[in-house]
């Protein structure tokens, strides 16, 4: 499918009823508040009968390009349908528990092929919201700017480049700094990051919200009493897809298990269980300081502003709510999720818009990779025309050969051969993960430029089909940037360096 046709599929897709327009005015209207507040532009009023498009993210450090690519998106189909609104949430509520939230890796000759990125947060915050979380102090914010310099600078004269990254850092410095000035918490500073860089750079007409003014605001409330009615229905269907999708990375739910985390007033997050059913009354333990807590939720009004919603259930709830056209999920774990919440929506009759995911590969060559390529081909006395154009992997594999056959026969240097032989398989680990790694945008900021990233995205999209699979439509295209090596020899780096063995 062309474009154009999946245009025209849009727009002829869903008018919002008066219900979905109101939750849409309120949206825009906590969209403008975090707009103040991260002090980036507004975005222009929606119109009458909106085509509502929508994605969404943790509000992650630094992350990495695809979560980028939703937003970028959202604003190239907000730029071609007529009276369209386009909506970005962060899920700043979300448990701390995954450290890609205040962390992230580059890549790096190390035996992991990657350097972290980022901040800490102590164990006993794990259990909490993540808006909960104080920003690092100026001390650490500082300090992780100079580490972030410092490696790449350093990398820059490993791999043997006179090519200037300054000006890069300093751009990106600047946007964290502004950033961390008018944060409270780190949510909102890794929020405040990816929206400036959107809005003010980018200039993406997208906007932007938290989940968690959802909540203050009581926004969806209908939509969620309409999900709470049917929760035995939902729990039985949840269980089911992932059986039949065979979606065995994501944990099955309790029978009894309710559909909305609740937060402590120590700001830690409860899994909670329905008791009974009329009244409707869950209980739970808060992870983060153990207090039991037994909650009356017959009317959910009272509860609200202290509830935020689970995975599958957002996209439920967001969808019946917004009356939403286009949803922009990830093409991972999103897209999984998405298998459950499209399953569930129709059993249930709930609105289900049109999901659309761009499933992409980002071939470049940063500092990382390049400083990766001299060292392995120092080790093994290679030239990077040999790692580019010759078969390398046979080369290695006769000298892990000659090696292993000089142990066996030769007793006096058997140490030191086998140090050779671990050396071997050492400096292939490392260029094997410097080249599998998924990174933070950080990398594309630092080696393409900000600005430039987003023209290689628009031109990459050039004539690109969009396909059905299964129920989701896929845009399918690889982007490969400019560095020091040819473009079209980039891919087949990667190709080659991912694969090498010695088995």
């Amino acid at each position: 499918m062309q474009f154009n046709e999946f245009l025209e599929k849009l727009q002829n897709f869903h008018a919002p009823n008066s219900r979905q327009e109101e939750n849409l005015d309120a949206i825009i209207k906590i969209s403008d508040k975090f707009h103040r507040d991260a002090r980036i532009p507004k975005v222009n009023s929606k119109a009458e009968n909106s085509i509502v498009l929508e994605s969404g993210h943790q509000p992650n450090y630094l992350p990495y390009p695809g979560t980028w690519k939703k937003a970028f998106l959202l604003d190239l189909f907000r730029r071609k349908l007529e009276n369209s609104v386009a909506l970005f949430g962060f899920a700043d509520y979300n448990l701390c528990t995954a450290s890609i939230l205040y962390s992230n890796k580059i890549p790096a000759i190390t035996k992991t092929g990657s350097e972290k990125i980022g901040f800490r947060i102590s164990k006993n915050e794990k259990w909490k919201s993540f808006n909960s979380i104080k920003k690092p102090t100026r001390e650490e914010f500082e300090n992780e700017m100079e580490h972030v310099k410092n490696h790449y600078k350093n990398y820059l004269s490993m791999a043997k480049l006179s090519l200037s990254i300054e000006e890069n850092l300093e751009e990106i410095e600047e946007i964290m700094w502004k950033s961390y000035d008018l944060s409270d918490n780190l949510a909102d500073l890794n929020a405040f990051i990816f929206s400036k860089i959107c809005r003010e750079i980018w200039n993406l007409e997208v906007n932007f919200f938290r989940y968690s003014d959802v909540q203050k605001d009581n926004i969806f409330i209908d939509e969620c009493e309409k999900l709470i009615k049917n929760i035995d229905q939902y729990n039985t269907l949840y269980n089911e897809i992932l059986i039949k999708e065979k979606l065995t990375k994501i944990s099955p739910v309790k029978e009894d298990s309710f559909p909305f985390w609740y937060h402590c007033n120590c700001d830690g997050k409860i899994s909670l269980t329905v008791k009974s059913r009329n009244p409707l009354i869950c209980t739970g333990v808060c992870l983060s300081c153990k207090k039991f807590h037994e909650l009356n939720f017959q009317d959910i009004r009272e509860h609200y502003s202290r509830m935020s919603i689970t995975g599958v259930a957002r996209n439920l709830i967001f969808s019946e709510g917004l009356g939403t056209t286009l949803y922009i999920s990830g093409s991972g774990g999103g897209l999984n999720y998405g298998k459950i919440s499209t399953r569930i929506s129709k059993d249930l009759g709930f609105h289900l818009p049109i999901t659309l995911a761009w499933r992409s590969r980002d071939y470049y060559l940063g500092v990382g990779h390049l400083a990766g390529l001299y060292n392995f081909a120092r080790n093994f006395r290679f030239t990077i025309d040999d790692i580019t154009e010759r078969d390398i992997t046979q080369k290695i594999r006769e000298m892990h050969g000659r090696l292993l056959e000089c142990v066996s026969s030769n007793k006096r240097e058997d140490q030191k051969l086998r140090g050779q032989l671990v050396n071997i398989k050492t400096q292939l680990n490392i260029i094997n993960s410097i080249f599998k790694l998924t990174p933070s945008i950080l990398e594309l900021f630092t080696t393409i430029g900000i600005s430039n990233v987003k023209k290689f995205w628009g031109e990459s999209l050039t004539n690109a089909e969009i396909k059905l699979l299964d129920e989701f439509y896929l845009i399918s295209r690889d982007i490969t940037y400019n560095g020091r090596i040819e473009r079209d020899r980039i891919p087949a780096i990667y190709e080659k360096l991912t694969r090498i063995s010695i088995e």
